[in-house]
């Protein structure tokens, strides 16, 4: 600020010297004006250069503090946070009924309110609160981010989104489709896996373009299930802990594209469920079980320099592995007793799941995309799940978004004899959406 105000008293005086030294042609009609007009000039000259002195002069002890100066806009003086809110709106016309966890054909199926701002100098905190019909008021993330570490490295502590696969780290509402591929729904969570512990993450570039490895210790991954009930909480032991780390690679392939390619990880025990209780044991129906996961993903981003308001193209392809704990380990160990349960009803096998998504930008705020999913359900043994969907999406601004969706699933014989009613009946989907939002939100997805 002071350099601006002596440059700008240099300014001035410079103008004036100028002026004083150039002919000019109103004094013989206009002296009084010109020399009241130097005057003014001299005084605001003066008056800058005793500003810029009272600045530099530091004060005398015990004399009263100067009145404070202002400068610029308003000051925040209550330190309030940013706050903004997203809203979704969801249409099912789907033929044969709302596939919908409410059942509804027209519902606000989320609104997230967040909040965010700077703790100090080293610390920032951000809050994110999911409202909804179903499930009330819930803690989608809280957390607090360190800024200031050495060594480059960035932490978190509290929860969040964890960093598995490509779009798991996406809020469902800024998803580029309407729902999350089923392989995430399936091996994750429906809305995302969230876990609540500690994140550290640091970008690097030994070998010519930027790298990230992120890991993360949580105290499980995903919500415990409601239906089932362990002997023992699967945190017991830090073995039981969940773990993740990923590894992201960034390249530029040209000057309009770039290219991004991780390996992601996770490991932790979670309540599987057993058959045939004792009637000694009735309420506890669910044993601990490992249960672990591997993931590739491949994102390719094209954006032409010249049309980069009006062309775009995004190629996307996720492909995710489930290792579970076989029935004889799970019972075989020490938290696990033996006599309790007769039969092991949880995944013993693997399971593997992918999903590839494209999104073409036909003008400004009009895109086309479709994505076709592949899954062997761990939910019904195995059996396969195929469905291939297209959308329709309209921006009218950054704040607001349309989308029209048609999905066409094609699940096995097998899966049509015993897989989730929902997914076999309601074969053909229709889906609206309108998300809407206000406040300092988030940057889109990248």
């Amino acid at each position: 600020m002071r350099i601006i105000t002596l440059g700008c008293a240099l300014a001035i005086l410079v103008a004036g010297t100028v002026r004083a030294q150039q002919p000019d042609s109103t004094r013989r009609t206009k002296p009084d004006s010109a020399a009241r007009a130097d005057s003014i000039a001299r005084a605001d000259s003066i008056r800058l250069v005793r500003e810029l002195e009272r600045l530099d002069t530091p004060p005398r002890p015990g004399a009263a503090p100067s009145p404070p100066q202002q400068v610029g806009g308003p000051v925040n003086a209550r330190l309030l946070p940013d706050i903004s809110a997203i809203g979704e709106v969801i249409g099912d016309l789907s033929p044969k009924g709302s596939t919908q966890e409410d059942a509804g054909r027209f519902g606000i199926r989320e609104v997230e309110l967040a909040l965010g701002a700077a703790v100090d100098p080293y610390f920032r905190a951000d809050f994110i609160l999911g409202l909804s019909d179903l499930e009330g008021i819930a803690i989608e993330e809280a957390y607090l981010t360190a800024v200031a570490l050495p060594g480059q490295f960035q932490a978190r502590a509290g929860r969040f989104h964890m960093p598995i696969g490509k779009q798991n780290t996406t809020h469902r509402a800024e998803l580029h489709t309407i729902e999350y591929p089923y392989v995430i729904q399936r091996f994750l969570a429906e809305d995302a896996a969230k876990g609540t512990g500690l994140w550290v993450s640091r970008i690097f570039a030994p070998l010519g373009f930027y790298q990230e490895l992120q890991i993360t210790a949580v105290d499980r991954i995903g919500a415990r299930p409601e239906d089932l009930t362990a002997s023992e909480r699967p945190n017991k032991e830090l073995a039981g802990l969940g773990f993740s780390a990923r590894l992201r690679n960034y390249l530029d392939v040209s000057s309009a594209a770039n290219l991004e390619l991780s390996a992601s990880a996770a490991t932790g025990r979670r309540e599987q469920p057993v058959l045939n209780v004792n009637s000694g044991n009735a309420g506890l129906n669910a044993v601990n079980a490992r249960q672990s996961l591997v993931a590739a993903d491949l994102t390719f981003r094209w954006r032409p320099l010249q049309q980069g308001l009006y062309k775009s193209f995004i190629l996307q392809a996720e492909f995710m592995r489930q290792l579970n704990e076989g029935a004889a380990s799970v019972l075989g160990r020490a938290d696990n007793d033996v006599a309790t349960f007769a039969q092991y009803g949880g995944p013993t096998r693997g399971f593997n799941g992918a999903y590839a998504f494209a999104r073409y930008q036909l003008s400004r705020r009009l895109y086309v995309g479709g994505r076709g999913d592949w899954l062997q359900d761990p939910e019904v043994g195995g059996e396969t799940l195929r469905a291939a969907s297209a959308y329709l999406q309209y921006f009218p601004s950054e704040f607001s978004k349309f989308v029209a969706g048609f999905e066409r699933r094609f699940p096995s014989t097998g899966y049509e004899q015993a897989g989730p009613s929902e997914l076999v009946q309601s074969r053909n989907r229709i889906l609206l959406q309108a998300t809407f939002a206000v406040g300092p939100h988030r940057p889109h997805p990248f």
